[in-house]
């Protein structure tokens, strides 16, 4: 495969995942609304799975078929930095209200969130091997989050009343949901399969390319579904997906992936070399988290301040592949 080639399918592939990422996001906020969840119990479950599900592929296909568990882990943090400073950014400029969040968001979604970033740092700087144990911790902590998110939505609902039943055909959305997830699945192996590609035409370590391009092109239907629900003023929603999606990414994209490979393989040499990435995407962390600190609410100021941080990594990243 030539360096053209190359990237012509990574650009073919993106384009793909952005129009599957459009209809993902009306199909998840249909089937959210359907079922009556509160705005960031549907941004956390329903729009943060839906749209993390090609970093999971891509955690998938670089373990099970690639052999390079490392371009999985570099494709989970680098859309995790992406989403946590690029959409939020984005977002502030075209939510027609505040973009101020509850205190659940910050109390749930983001605490996990945190959690999820300090146990993927001390795993990759204490273990060289992963076997079932951290996989099935890894899995153990999400389930820890849902629980939560099932307690919140179930108080939801005793305060309020459900909604009509019948003002979607759930078999519809379910099936159109589906057949995305095929759509997603079969562009996301070919985006994988080329970037790696890229990455050895160009002589430069998978993880920067997963870091880069990669994190972007599968952090599209996140981006997609965040932007349009602040442009309907939903701002929790906005920025539940935002956590959710990088919890998500971090114990289940890298937990499953795991956990099959050791059950078939058994345990995993990690050589994840590029350790500043992690330790950037924990400042990254701390400096949104401060933002929202003071009452629950980013302003645009703070908005191109998390922009331009995304740039200064990207420029960091590129500045490691050429030197």
């Amino acid at each position: 495969m030539g360096l053209l080639i190359a990237l012509g399918i990574i650009l073919v592939s993106s384009f793909a995942i952005y129009l599957a990422g459009n209809k993902f996001a009306e199909s998840s906020s249909k089937i959210g609304d359907y079922f009556n969840l509160p705005r960031d119990v549907k941004g956390a479950t329903f729009d943060a799975i839906a749209s993390s599900l090609p970093e999971l592929l891509v955690a998938l296909y670089s373990v099970i078929i690639f052999k390079q568990f490392e371009v999985g882990i570099g494709t989970i943090a680098g859309s995790a930095l992406f989403n946590l400073l690029v959409i939020p950014g984005i977002c502030v400029f075209v939510a027609p209200v505040a973009f101020k969040v509850s205190k659940k968001v910050i109390s749930r979604d983001a605490l996990y969130y945190m959690i999820s970033v300090f146990i993927l740092i001390v795993l990759l700087l204490y273990f060289k091997t992963w076997g079932l144990f951290i996989a099935l911790f890894l899995l153990f902590i999400y389930l820890l989050y849902l629980k939560d998110i099932i307690s919140h939505t179930k108080v939801h609902k005793k305060k309020n009343s459900p909604k009509k039943m019948g003002e979607i055909k759930l078999a519809k959305e379910l099936s159109i949901f589906l057949f995305l997830i095929g759509i997603i699945g079969i562009f996301t192996f070919f985006l994988t399969d080329s970037a790696i590609e890229l990455a050895n035409i160009l002589e430069i370590s998978p993880i920067i390319i997963a870091f880069t391009i990669i994190a972007a092109a599968t952090s599209i239907p996140d981006t997609v579904i965040s932007i349009a629900n602040a442009k309907k003023g939903d701002i929790d929603d906005a920025t539940s997906n935002v956590f959710g999606s990088n919890v998500f990414d971090i114990l289940v994209g890298i937990g499953l992936p795991l956990l099959i490979y050791v059950l078939y393989k058994g345990a995993v040499s990690i050589t994840f070399s590029n350790l500043e990435i992690i330790l950037g995407l924990l400042g990254s962390t701390i400096i949104l988290l401060y933002f929202f600190a003071d009452d629950h609410t980013l302003d645009k100021k703070q908005a191109g301040i998390l922009l331009f941080m995304y740039l200064i990594f990207v420029g960091y990243t590129v500045f490691l592949a050429i030197y």
